[in-house]
Order: structure tokens, then C-alpha cells, then sequence
């Protein structure tokens, strides 16, 4: 494939509406319809980007237990359960925003990063949003996330208690939904 022309479509507060229209390999001109965290995007910087987000996935310190939270996402209008995640602030490295991130969601306290995976995409299906994977010990008091706009049921669950969720069917993120199967079939 080859990439012709790259249009900005809508520039939203967060996101910015593009479509890339390509040569497929037939020699058909074809448009792809995607966003971006990057409002600024450009042919020259397309697929060079580095991570925007961060997520945990968070042990308790005996490792016997996963922290994950229950959020009432919006994009989807309904509870979803994921590992805590959230946007690197602007000049803050990825294990900062990760302790920020887990703090602010959680209350938990990171204490040792196990971890970090190189960079990897959110959703390459619709989004060139980039972000990268933190494996993290942490504990504390698990409390209300700061912000206001934020339904966060935070909580430490054991394997026993992820198996009931998975077989309950419930609505998970891609990512800790594939996390969590394997953490609890391993032998």
C-alpha cells in the first residue's frame, strides 16, 4: 500500500478526525477514515509517533492479586472493566505518568516497576494512538478516582475472582480481557 494524500477532516478537543487515502496493491485508490490524539498529523509524521498513554497492569506485592477497576465508558455506554490507564502528560516520561495515572484513578501507590513494553497501539483499527505497557507492584488504599467526570469502581481481585468474571461474560477492554484469561489459565 501507499499512502497519498492525508486530509484532517475535524479537529476536536482531543481528537482530530483524518482520512488517509492510499493505493491498495492493486492499483485502486481507496480512503481509510481513522483519528488521532495528533491534530497536527502529516504524511512525513504518520506512523511516527510515540506513546500518548500509559497502562498498568498492577500486582498486589504477594502478587496474588490484579488491581483492576470497573469504568463507566462513555464511548461505549456501559461498564468495562480495564487496567488503569490514562495520557502522558507533556514532558513526563512513561514510569511518571504511570505512578501519576495509577494514583489519581486508584489510589494505589506504584512501589517497583517489573517492566515496561515497548510501544504498542490502543486500537489500530481506528486510531494511530500509541501507548506503552507498565507491569507494576503497587498497594495501598484503594480510593475514588480525582476527577469528576470519572466513574472508577477500583478493586484488587484475585484469580478465583477474575475466572467468575470471565465466565460471567462481562464487558472488558481487549487488551486486559486477553491479560487476564491468561493469567488465570497458567499453569
Amino acid at each position: 500500500m501507499k499512502l497519498i494524500k492525508l486530509s484532517k477532516i475535524h479537529e476536536g478537543k482531543y481528537l482530530s478526525y483524518y482520512v488517509a487515502d492510499y493505493m491498495n496493491n492493486n492499483g485502486h485508490i481507496k480512503s481509510y477514515e481513522f483519528i488521532s490524539r495528533d491534530k497536527n498529523l502529516t504524511i512525513e509524521t504518520f506512523g511516527k509517533g510515540k506513546p500518548q498513554g500509559v497502562g498498568m497492569v498492577s500486582f498486589s506485592l504477594d502478587k496474588n492479586k490484579v488491581l483492576l477497576q470497573k469504568e463507566f465508558r462513555l464511548a461505549t455506554n456501559n461498564w468495562v472493566y480495564n487496567f488503569p490507564a490514562g495520557l502522558i502528560d507533556e514532558g513526563e516520561s512513561v514510569e511518571e505518568a504511570a505512578k501519576r495515572e495509577l494514583r489519581e484513578e486508584t489510589g494505589a501507590n506504584l512501589i517497583e516497576i517489573i517492566d515496561v513494553l515497548s510501544p504498542c497501539f490502543a486500537s489500530q483499527g481506528t486510531s494511530d494512538e500509541m501507548m506503552s505497557i507498565v507491569i507494576c507492584l503497587c498497594d495501598g488504599e484503594i480510593k475514588d478516582s480525582c476527577f469528576e467526570d470519572e466513574e472508577i469502581e477500583a478493586g484488587w481481585y484475585s484469580k478465583e475472582e477474575v475466572e467468575k468474571l470471565l465466565d460471567e461474560k462481562v464487558y472488558m477492554s481487549v487488551r486486559t480481557q486477553m491479560f487476564l484469561y491468561q493469567w488465570v489459565h497458567e499453569k
